[in-house]
Formats: C-alpha cells, sequence, structure tokens
C-alpha cells in the first residue's frame, strides 16, 4: 500500500509512520520541514529499509504539490495544522492560522479526488466541541462552539470533508483529545520544564477537574485502523484515553512530580484571577497560552470514545498519567533543543512565588 502522509514531522508523524513502515506501506512524507533525526531513527529501527520512502519539503496550500504528492497513493492521513502554541507558528494570527488551515484541507481533498485516492484520515481535534457541557462529551449530543481559530478551522474542515463526501470521497474524521508523545510542543512542555528545574507547577484552578489526553500512539493505530476498517466514510470519531481512568489535574501532576523524583509543589491560582492576567497578557502577546487554554484548563473535558471502540475496533493502550511520563522521559532527554522559550510572564511569577 502507498500512503501519503501530511505533517510527518509532527508529534502524530513520529507514531504512524514507524507503524506504517512496520506494516511495509510505502511512505510519501509531506512536510514543510524535512524529517527530524528522531524520526529517521524511528523509521528505519520499524523497517524503513525494506519499503520505499519519498520525502516532499513542501507547503499544504501548494495545491500543485499535493497533487503530485498524492497520484498513486492509495490512503492520505492529512495530520498537518497550524497551531500558535507550536513555536514555528507562533508569529502567525488567529487569522492566517484559521485561513492555513482550512486552505490545507481542501487542497487536499481536492489531490485526493483528482487522483482518486481510497481513502483519506483527516485528523481534526476536540477543540471543535468549545467548552465542554456534558460529563461525557459525545460526538453528535455536544454542541460545536470552537473557542479560537484552530478549533474554528477543524469545525469548517469537516463541512469541507463532508461535502467530498456526498461527492464520493471515503473520508473519516478523527477528534483527538491533546496529543502526548515524541517531539511535542506547546503548553505541556511548560509543565515538564518547572518539573525538570523543580520548581513550581503553576496551575488554574484548584486541579480538582478531570481533562483526557491520549497517546500519539493510541491516535497513530485509530488512524490506521480508518483506513481499513469498512463503512468510516462521513464519520466522525472520539480519540482519547479510557475516560474511566481519567485523574484530577492535580493527581495526574502529582504523579508525574513523584516519577520524576522532583521536588516540584502544584501551585493553584484563582481560575478568574489568572484567566484576567492571560486575558490582558495575550493583548500584548505575551501570555504563554492561548485563549483556547486558558479558558478550559478548570473545566471537566472527556470524551466517550464508545463510537471508537465499537466502529474502529480500537482500544487505546495508554492512560494520561503513563503518556505523561513517557512524554516527560523524552523531554528530558531533548530538553536542550525544545525546551520554552523565556517568557516575561512566566520569569516574574517563578520570581514573586
Amino acid at each position: 500500500m502507498e500512503a501519503l502522509v501530511t505533517g510527518s514531522s509532527g508529534v502524530l508523524g513520529h507514531s504512524l509512520i514507524p507503524l506504517l513502515a512496520a506494516r511495509g506501506d510505502d511512505l510519501r512524507l509531506f512536510d514543510m520541514v524535512e524529517p527530524p533525526q528522531s524520526l529517521r531513527a524511528r523509521l528505519a529501527a520499524s523497517g524503513g529499509d525494506r519499503i520505499r520512502v519519498q520525502e516532499i519539503s513542501a507547503d499544504m496550500r501548494d495545491r500543485a504539490a499535493l497533487e503530485r504528492a498524492a497520484d498513486g497513493a492509495e490512503v492520505l492521513y492529512h495530520l498537518a495544522a497550524g497551531q500558535r502554541m507550536k513555536p514555528q507558528f507562533s508569529e502567525l494570527s488567529e487569522e492566517e492560522i484559521f485561513s492555513m488551515n482550512l486552505d490545507g484541507v481542501r487542497n487536499v481533498l481536492e489531490a485526493a479526488k483528482t487522483r482518486r485516492v481510497r481513502k483519506v484520515v483527516f485528523i481534526s481535534s476536540s477543540a471543535v466541541y468549545g467548552l465542554p457541557e456534558d460529563r461525557l462529551v459525545g460526538e453528535t449530543n455536544h454542541p460545536q462552539k470552537p473557542l479560537g481559530a484552530y478549533g474554528e478551522s477543524k469545525l469548517q474542515a469537516e463541512a469541507l470533508c463532508r461535502e467530498a463526501i456526498e461527492g464520493g470521497l471515503d473520508v473519516t474524521m478523527l477528534r483527538p483529545m491533546s496529543l502526548f508523545g515524541d517531539g511535542m510542543t506547546g503548553v505541556f512542555v511548560l509543565l515538564f520544564d518547572w518539573v525538570r528545574r523543580n520548581r513550581r507547577v503553576f496551575m488554574l484552578g484548584s486541579g480538582l477537574n478531570r481533562v483526557q489526553m491520549v497517546a500519539a500512539d493510541d491516535v497513530a493505530r485509530a488512524a490506521i485502523q480508518a483506513a481499513v476498517m469498512p463503512d468510516t466514510a462521513g464519520l466522525a470519531i472520539n480519540i482519547g484515553s479510557e475516560p474511566e481512568t481519567v485523574p484530577t489535574v492535580r493527581g495526574q501532576v502529582e504523579a508525574l512530580i513523584e516519577y520524576a523524583g522532583a521536588t516540584s509543589k502544584f501551585f493553584g491560582f484563582p481560575a478568574e484571577l489568572l484567566r484576567t492576567a492571560a486575558r490582558f497578557l495575550n493583548v500584548f502577546g505575551l501570555s504563554p497560552i492561548v485563549p483556547e487554554h486558558y479558558l478550559l484548563a478548570d473545566r471537566n473535558f472527556v470524551l466517550d470514545i464508545s463510537l471508537a471502540k465499537e466502529r474502529l475496533r480500537w482500544q487505546p493502550e495508554s492512560d494520561n498519567v503513563k503518556m505523561t511520563c513517557d512524554a516527560y522521559d523524552w523531554y528530558c532527554e531533548n530538553w536542550r533543543e525544545v525546551a520554552p522559550k523565556p517568557n516575561p510572564a512566566l520569569r516574574l511569577l517563578e520570581a514573586l512565588t
């Protein structure tokens, strides 16, 4: 089988590509940046020398490049997306993030249709739901009100996918929670940095809420299942850890601190105070977190994953604590390259507490 993977150098690519290689799939790796050495090492260890691997350096907004890359591919896994918490996109505006992501999906779907790709697996996001209103968020019983450009771009992209499905294209949409795995960036890297340096861990609220996560390896397995299972066209499917195993945020952080042998302490700020400060800092581009994070951080957010179990015959293999500890180990091995950039607001916070 020939598979095209967009956004191949990211967190999910680090997990999906070795699994595809182990299956014997020939690969086309499409990304703006060349695969990092860590991905090449995992690919080689998974049998990359026994398959054809083509690296394509291009932007997903380049329709012609996507059409060339899709020619002859049987499955297209669309992982690529811009998000302001990713360092390479931090300077982009909300409007630019929205436009880039939506144009990318539009081009992917057009390329898949033009080149007669059998299956498209689109990685959407739990961000399409916005503020969670239910104890267990289901695919069809919960409002979809994204909080920012990233979530809105995913929601609008799903609408494009449904239009393509009506036109005869086979597309399955996956809605994962926040991914943990090798190469991860974003707000959780701040947590790892605090724990590694034995500093206080600053959180919004008491930490007694429950927030589901998902391992990149588990999402990768779900994506492959979506590509091979019949009758999944048009489905939007939640992907997360087992809901019953999700601990409180405080419990998850304290489990990481114990695992790391650190002396860090949990420090919960009053939610509204920190939200107000983050809103103010965000106006001047100084907030270390984006609105999606400070609006959601003290809410319960757990997805119902029963549809994934039923239609994909998939089960998560990692729980919140295990995936956090595994990701922390990766961070400690690579912190010199991936440590968060110094932030004036965070420096002041550490100095005052």
